[in-house]
């Protein structure tokens, strides 16, 4: 079940380009233009850069938000020490997408 909310966040996350100035708003932008709710994007953008390193937020801000890659070929390129990181945000983007399911 983790698994597929990581997945289907960072998903969501692969959209177009962003407009926002920040890494955190170049994310809830490229979201919202895949058409997620404003609180579920900014949740889930708050829950990357709280729990990833900063750099590896920077990295996937950048990818996501504003180069527009496919995130599932971009995690998959991902050294393992990287990808080992999500699991630090895979219980704060279950509470983002338990709260959009259930309208809270």
């Amino acid at each position: 079940m983790r698994g597929l909310v990581l997945a289907a966040s960072l998903t969501l996350l692969a959209g177009c380009s962003a407009l926002g100035p920040s890494d955190r708003q170049a994310l809830v932008s490229t979201c919202i233009e895949k058409g997620e709710a404003e609180a579920t994007c900014t949740c889930v953008a708050e829950a990357l850069e709280k729990n990833l390193p900063p750099e590896l937020f920077k990295k996937v801000a950048q990818a996501a938000g504003r180069d527009k890659q496919d995130m599932v070929e971009y995690m998959s390129g991902l050294p393992v020490e990287d990808l080992l990181a999500f699991s630090a945000v895979t219980n704060d983007l279950e509470v983002c997408g338990n709260a959009a399911a259930t309208g809270g």
